[in-house]
């Protein structure tokens, strides 16, 4: 029992490890038209959102912009995520 207890506080120790790192790693999204940048880490956490000041957008268009550059950021992350950890599965 006292091994598995062992175990348990290993692996919890390398997930804690694993947070620490992805969350150094970071990937930034652009709107189709470069107006609006969001940036994540390796969390998945939201870091960064940056406006071009000379916008001149309506309020549809601005959540559109956004839309699109946190996807493009969420994309590039699985790509990231994916090549990080292809060599332990």
């Amino acid at each position: 029992m006292f091994d598995q207890l062992k175990d348990l506080y290993n692996l919890r120790k390398q997930a804690d490890e694993m947070q620490r790192q992805l969350a150094q790693e970071l990937v930034t999204g652009k709107s189709v038209d470069g107006t609006f940048t969001v940036t994540l880490n390796g969390n998945h956490e939201l870091v960064e959102v940056n406006v071009s000041p000379d916008i001149d957008l309506n309020q549809p268009e601005i959540a559109k912009n956004i839309k699109q550059a946190f996807d493009d950021a969420q994309e590039q992350l699985k790509h990231l995520l994916s090549k990080k950890f292809q060599g332990m599965m």
